[in-house]
């Protein structure tokens, strides 16, 4: 079953939003290649919510690797940050 990351950030300031947010838009699909989806919506000057999702929980897992870095990298962008995981029960695109 489908696995799913949900991140939700909050930046030190809103330009380091604007500077995590085009890093993230011009890596990720490479540095997550197992992702079947990656989205991120800015959900306010200093906020935003970053989904993921993989085929199954061993993608998932393999992905871990490459968050870290990216977080250990990041975290001077970073005030804080709320994860959530799990099973993912709907997954429809048009």
């Amino acid at each position: 079953m489908a696995y799913a990351r949900i991140n939700t950030i909050t930046f030190t300031s809103e330009e380091a939003a604007d500077e995590l947010q085009a890093i993230y838009a011009s890596t990720a699909p490479a540095g997550f290649p197992e992702a079947q989806l990656l989205v991120s919506v800015r959900t306010g000057p200093i906020t935003a919510s970053l989904t993921s999702i993989y085929e199954d929980k061993a993608a998932f897992d393999r992905s871990a690797e490459e968050r870290t870095k990216r977080m250990a990298a990041n975290g001077h962008l970073i005030h804080g940050v709320v994860v959530e995981e799990g099973e993912v029960t709907l997954f429809h695109t048009k």
